[in-house]
């Protein structure tokens, strides 16, 4: 993890994450740097189910889209339980 905080970063915590072959640094609540990688994890799990389910390939953006309206759809569904 690098020590520099980006400026969007400044007054939050922030988490260096490997997903779909890409380093990425993202924003978290302070303290919770852990669970942001274990739910990016998952969530890069979810991703490449969608590309290996689809007969072309995908660009990342997009399997993260198709992964995450199928995770609100799941959300929905227990929401409507």
């Amino acid at each position: 993890m690098t020590n520099a905080k980006l400026p969007a970063f400044e007054d939050i915590g922030q988490v260096e994450i490997d997903f779909l072959g890409q380093r990425i640094l993202i924003g978290c609540i302070e303290g919770e740097e852990e669970n942001a990688i274990r739910l990016a994890k998952r969530f890069e799990i979810d991703a490449g189910e969608v590309t290996k389910a689809v007969s072309a390939d995908i660009e990342p953006i997009q399997a993260m889209l198709m992964a995450g309206i199928l995770a609100y759809e799941q959300l929905e569904q227990l929401e409507a339980g």
